[in-house]
């Protein structure tokens, strides 16, 4: 030994140098590749794993699922979960969990207190039985997923003692509990070593198991850059392999990490509970899905549930601190799986099981001889879901009100209009142009015609889905224009509203045309711009059959400079104007005849108008962003004091704010003055006309 080291001692230091240098490429590279073999392929890797915008997710808490708390428990129910129409299966952890006293503080460990990442608990079965469940769930046209734990281990994982230094540790070197979480070891998720750990048990279960994908815990508390793009992107390197990565975090920037699905909590605790169990408005839903959706491109999707392990440790989707009901749940439900995202079922919801299961998830099985009705009434629900490519994939349009959740889907040809209750009583819904026509209810096939202007009473939390698949064509009789003839002045406008008769007809689009530009021209939606002295002919025309009615429209001259002033009405509520109340809020009242409830609309050019009132001179603008509209001595170049007037297309109007997009003036919480809020555009409480005009020289 002495004398190789003396020899090794009398080279030089190059030599010495260069020797180190590939003894220690050799030991890395191919210590590394040793450490991260992938085991032989089990199986063919599952060629059918579904398009995320297609996917439907059935959660398994194993440890209730059957009497056996087992794997070989879930395999046995697969016909049954598949029945559901369900094409994902959600596995809760299968891994051996920790033995110590730190990590079982209750009745059993918690599932998500791991020992060993590459092995199947004994509770559970065996690997075999594992491969025995996938098996049998792509023979059945399901993909399946595991749930990964990344962030911690159990207290007596083997790397407390041989990796310390892969963990979380204090000042002292102190290994720390995971946030508020005390039966497991944090993880130090910036350590490229637990990032290499990861990786390699993931790639595991892709090749030993044949699973498709994982659903990854508490992903918020990873970081994005240091861990999820690059282990996303090494499994996304597998070839052959189309994997579901779900996220369960409702971080947007989650989709920038390359996840296909995020988790629905800002949908369940910020959206569909609050507007169910506290009458909050329906505008929380939609409002909730353009936070949820900000950085999701392509096919990336929510995954939005109505229960699941954790809010059922709360209590079940039927007890009053969740959604109250099996009728809320299926209202919340059908909005879940038609509106925007992917529909999830946690086991038991599909027989209405109201027994709370809690952390850690045992002691109580599902029963299985629950409510039938309801599993039939979730499979319809999803059945309709997996045969329209509108309902899936199409282009959602808010129709929404206060209490009434409402929407389309279109993709081509293919039109679903949904309406559902979210209340626990009756309420009535008024039926837009847009969604006017003639449908299939989806589930009955009976005919349903919705006419323009119509209310349609919804019992307590019904729902309504129609779809124009399979309607015969209604053709266009005939059509009338309203009013048949109207005087403006110069630069005033004026929305004219067609009639198509009969009133279920097929195709309900119109074009418009004015015979003279130089008085007067009219838009797309019928909306008529005053031009100059004279008149015009305003024709609208039918694109099915070219029927065509006509507006007379005078247009005279201001006479010099006079300025026109309208008082500013409101849909939802009737016979209400917006006024001028002088201390700096604009209110709304019904004794609109004074100088006070009159306003000048002044055109300032580029489609943005100024709302200035008669009596002060005020200008209406949102520059304070207090909640109210304002009205005071406001500067013509404040982009708060501009306003936008798109048309709703039956005769009035949003009045929506320049510096704020989404803002728009409603009466929705009637607080005694004008509010400004992201009102949807469904809201009568938004939208307004300009009538009586009077002309002051």
């Amino acid at each position: 030994m002495r004398s190789k080291r003396l020899k090794w001692q009398s080279r030089s230091r190059l030599q010495r140098s260069l020797v180190s240098l590939v003894l220690m490429l050799f030991i890395l590279f191919f210590g590394n590749y040793a450490q991260a073999q992938d085991p032989p392929q089990y199986g063919t890797p599952y060629a059918s794993v579904p398009d995320t915008r297609d996917i439907t997710i059935y959660q398994v808490n194993i440890r209730a699922f059957s009497s056996g708390s087992n794997l070989p428990g879930v395999t046995a129910r697969l016909d049954n979960i598949k029945a559901l129409g369900t094409n994902v299966l959600y596995l809760m952890p299968v891994f051996p969990v920790g033995t110590d006293s730190r990590s079982k503080i209750a009745s059993s460990t918690s599932p998500y207190s791991i020992k060993d990442f590459k092995a199947v608990g004994a509770e559970y079965g065996s690997l075999a039985d594992l491969r025995a469940l996938v098996d049998g769930a792509h023979s059945r046209g399901m993909a399946v997923i595991l749930d990964w734990v990344v962030n911690q281990t159990s207290w007596d994982h083997p790397w407390i003692t041989q990796h310390p230094d892969w963990y979380v540790r204090d000042g002292n070197g102190n290994i720390q509990q995971l946030a508020n979480f005390q039966d497991v070891a944090a993880l130090n998720m910036y350590n490229t070593n637990v990032r290499a750990a990861m990786i390699d048990a993931m790639r595991y279960w892709i090749f030993a198991a044949n699973i498709d994908g994982f659903r990854c815990d508490f992903a918020n508390n990873a970081p994005i850059a240091e861990f999820w793009t690059p282990v996303i992107s090494n499994l996304r390197g597998i070839t052959n392999r189309k994997l579901i990565m779900f996220a369960e975090g409702d971080r947007p920037t989650n989709f920038q990490a390359g996840f296909d699905l995020n988790f629905g909590d800002k949908w369940y605790y910020d959206a569909l509970r609050p507007v169910i169990k506290d009458g909050a408005s329906v505008s929380n839903i939609q409002n909730t899905t353009n936070t949820e959706y900000q950085y999701a491109t392509g096919s990336q999707q929510v995954v939005r549930y109505t229960g699941n392990h954790d809010s059922n440790g709360d209590g079940t989707p039927l007890e009053s601190n969740q959604l109250g009901s099996q009728a809320g749940v299926m209202a919340g439900f059908v909005v879940s799986a038609y509106m925007r995202g992917v529909p999830f079922v946690y086991n038991g919801q599909e027989v209405a099981f109201n027994t709370r299961i809690p952390w850690p998830w045992d002691g109580v099985n599902v029963n299985w001889s629950g409510n039938t009705a309801v599993t039939a009434e979730f499979t319809k629900v999803i059945g309709f879901r997996n045969t329209s490519t509108a309902i899936r994939r199409g282009t959602m349009t808010n129709y929404s009100d206060n209490d009434v959740c409402a929407f389309t889907k279109v993709s081509g040809t293919e039109k679903v209009v949904v309406l559902t209750n979210m209340r626990n009583s009756a309420r009535n819904y008024i039926i837009p142009s847009a969604l006017a026509g003639t449908y299939k209810d989806a589930y009955t096939g009976t005919t349903v015609t919705l006419t323009n202007g119509a209310t349609r009473s919804l019992s307590a939390y019904q729902y309504l889905v129609l779809t124009n698949a399979n309607v015969g064509t209604v053709a266009v009789t005939s059509v009338s224009v309203s009013p048949a003839s109207e005087t403006l002045t110069v630069n005033a406008t004026r929305q004219l509203v067609a009639t198509i008769s009969p009133s279920n007809a097929s195709n309900q689009n119109v074009s418009w045309t004015s015979s003279n530009t130089a008085v007067a021209t009219v838009n797309v939606t019928g909306l008529v711009t005053a031009v100059g002295a004279g008149s015009a002919v305003i024709t609208v025309t039918t694109q099915d059959g070219n029927k065509t009615a006509t507006s007379t429209i005078t247009v005279q001259s201001t006479g010099g400079g006079g300025i026109t002033y309208y008082q500013i009405r409101n849909r939802w509520q009737s016979n209400t104007y917006l006024y001028d109340a002088g201390n700096g809020q604009v209110k709304y009242g019904t004794a609109a005849n004074t100088a006070a409830y009159q306003w000048e609309r002044r055109d300032i050019g580029g489609g943005f108008y100024v709302l200035k009132n008669r009596a002060t001179g005020n200008l209406m603008h949102v520059e304070n962003q207090n909640g109210s509209v304002q009205n005071t001595t406001a500067d013509l170049t404040w982009w708060s004091a501009h306003w936008t007037l798109p048309s709703t297309g039956d005769g009035w109007f949003r009045i929506e704010n320049r510096w704020k997009p989404e803002q728009k003036i409603h009466l929705e919480n009637l607080l005694g003055y004008a509010q400004y809020s992201n009102a949807q555009n469904g809201w009568h409480s938004a939208m307004w006309q300009f009538v009586n005009p009077v002309i002051v020289p």
